[in-house]
């Protein structure tokens, strides 16, 4: 069986031998080490990226609280050799393997951070190995959490499991020509749902006119100043300056004599 476990600052799926219950605090052997995390579902189709050793004991839960208060210090003590070796960095989250063999420091940054001496420091501290791991805004965006301008939960902490790439040129295909800013989350980037209905307005562009074209319609030759793919609708500019919604069935390109064949 395959269930989602969720971690700090990330969900994975993992294969488990016994049947779980979402919410329950599980041990989960990785490449990096025992992570502890918690139940989401159980999904099907998905490759393990590692497998569940145990859900927790009853008697390990003084060992969890002393985990999380051993990342609360972690988090001070990170900030403040942070703020002393003035880096340009904001630390998001820590968490600690479970056996204490690595600590991850989770942060963002706008580009790449020398972060040598202060690892040095940590690990001064902790004797322990250190990695500091640098995220994106939409990873936490995911891990704060929140509402996007749909009054629905930002689709990235509810079901998206993978990164996914969102330009500029998507909103133009969907005939968005708003302020970016506008369109964008959150987390300050093109809000990703720009990438849900994308396939469809390719599928659909083909069987619309160009915008500024010349087409014929019933009334008459028009200009095309703008077109509704959802509703297959085509707006439209008359000649004496009066505008139309038509549908598209009523409306055809106009034809170039010369394009046109040779009989």
């Amino acid at each position: 069986m395959i269930y989602e476990i969720e971690f700090k600052l990330q969900r994975k799926p993992m294969f488990s031998n016994f049947s779980l219950e979402p919410g329950e605090i599980v041990l989960c052997e990785t490449d990096e080490g025992v992570w502890r995390g918690r139940v989401v579902e159980e999904k099907k189709g998905l490759s393990p990226d590692g497998k569940v050793l145990r859900p927790i004991y009853p008697g390990e839960e003084r060992k969890i609280k002393d985990l999380e208060k051993m990342e609360e210090d972690a988090f001070q003590v990170c900030l403040e050799r942070i703020k002393f070796r003035e880096l340009p960095m904001k630390l998001v989250e820590v968490e600690r393997e479970w056996e204490g063999r690595k600590i991850k420091f989770y942060y963002l940054a706008d580009g790449r951070i020398d972060f040598r001496q202060l690892v040095r420091d940590l690990a001064r501290v902790y004797r322990t190995r250190i990695e500091m791991r640098q995220i994106s805004v939409r990873e936490y965006a995911r891990f704060l959490g929140g509402f996007g301008v749909c009054g629905r939960p930002v689709c990235c902490s509810v079901f998206m499991k993978k990164r996914i790439s969102v330009t500029i040129q998507m909103a133009r295909e969907q005939n968005l020509f708003h302020d970016p800013r506008k369109l964008s989350g959150i987390c300050g980037r093109l809000m990703c749902c720009l990438k849900y209905e994308l396939d469809f307005y390719r599928e659909e562009k083909p069987k619309y006119p160009e915008l500024e074209s010349m087409v014929e319609t019933p009334k008459g030759p028009a200009k095309v100043i703008h077109f509704n793919m959802l509703r297959k609708i085509v707006k439209v500019e008359y000649e004496d300056g009066t505008v139309e919604n038509l549908p598209l069935n009523m409306v055809r390109r106009k034809k170039i004599w010369w394009l046109l064949p040779r009989k």
